[in-house]
């Protein structure tokens, strides 16, 4: 489910004046999206990850969207399709092979996508939480969405997951494209921050990134349970 921006929340707003940076000032930014500047200093802190450690992330999120099928050369143009990024295939080669990835080779197969697949493969789950929104401690119960955001003439989305047991955003991620990617990004930066996951239940709408095959593989892998509201 995509939401708009005056539904999109206060945390959201803090993370697009935060990623929103090259676009006008703070106080530009801030005034748009209708939020205070010491509202934003205070609530959002600002990390520089590393360049190539960013690249890496996309690498690996390009590989296992495509079932880790993908070589160098593949990689180096999804790169440029999904990201407009240009980037050496040497590099792209050297980053794969740090990484410990090498295409496999599989029969070809028809992909099926539609809602009566996802059932029939059961990647529609049950609703684990039944309308109890509360949490004992963290990583046990985190609800998740996409929201959509148009702002000075481009349209932006967010996916962002919340633990219900404080409340905070444990990971983003912001895309100009709603596909799987921008969901699969956000899983593996929060379950890079959050190692301790094995009770945990993940909470969301039907969209189709959430019945994906690629999420129904990874979270299971952490240990993470996967819930759907009906």
């Amino acid at each position: 489910m995509v939401t708009n921006l005056e539904s999109g929340g206060l945390q959201n707003k803090h993370i697009l004046v935060d990623e929103l940076r090259d676009k006008r000032s703070v106080q530009e930014r801030c005034a748009y999206l209708g939020i205070s500047r010491s509202g934003y200093y205070a609530c959002v802190k600002h990390k520089d990850d590393d360049r190539d450690e960013h690249l890496k992330r996309k690498i690996r999120s390009i590989y296992e969207e495509r079932d880790k099928t993908v070589g160098y050369r593949r990689v180096q143009d999804e790169l440029y399709r999904q990201y407009n990024l240009k980037v050496n295939h040497k590099k792209v080669l050297r980053f794969m092979q740090e990484l410990g990835m090498q295409a496999i080779i599989r029969r070809k197969y028809i992909h099926r996508t539609s809602y009566e697949t996802a059932v029939s493969d059961s990647r529609i789950t049950e609703n684990l939480l039944q309308r109890n929104f509360t949490a004992e401690g963290p990583n046990q119960k985190w609800v998740t969405d996409v929201t959509q955001f148009r702002v000075f003439d481009h349209r932006i989305y967010l996916s962002a997951i919340k633990d219900l047991w404080n409340n905070e955003i444990v990971a983003y991620h912001l895309s100009q494209r709603n596909d799987n990617p921008l969901v699969l990004e956000t899983f593996k930066k929060a379950f890079e921050k959050q190692k301790d996951v094995a009770r945990l239940i993940v909470h969301s709408d039907q969209g189709y990134q959430y019945t994906s095959h690629a999420y129904h593989d990874m979270l299971p892998k952490v240990g993470a349970q996967i819930s759907m509201s009906r």
